[in-house]
């Protein structure tokens, strides 16, 4: 597997950024700890124009209560239930 970082807010990058070996594009949109913002929606139409691109968002920060990544385009979303959503590590879930 080979990993590229780059700055999520800039959706133009995002779509440079593509190769033939582009399989996942994750991104965690407000990020823990610097509040950065991804526009959710822009980057799903990016990989929508791509066979075989999933765009994963963990939503962890915001929750599902205050935003809905599938609605914006995500193919998966994914939650750590033990931070928000649980909020006393008395939550375990997974599957």
């Amino acid at each position: 597997m080979e990993f590229t970082f780059i700055d999520m807010g800039n959706p133009e990058l995002v779509e440079k950024s593509i190769t033939n070996k582009t399989k996942i594009i994750w991104l965690e949109s407000p990020t823990n700890p610097t509040l950065k913002i991804t526009d959710i929606k822009s980057i799903a139409e990016i990989t929508k124009k791509y066979e075989n691109i999933w765009l994963v968002v963990d939503n962890t920060f915001m929750s599902p209560y205050l935003q809905n990544p599938l609605e914006l385009g995500a193919d998966i979303v994914l939650h750590s239930v033990t931070k928000y959503i649980g909020g006393h590590s008395d939550v375990v879930m997974g599957k």
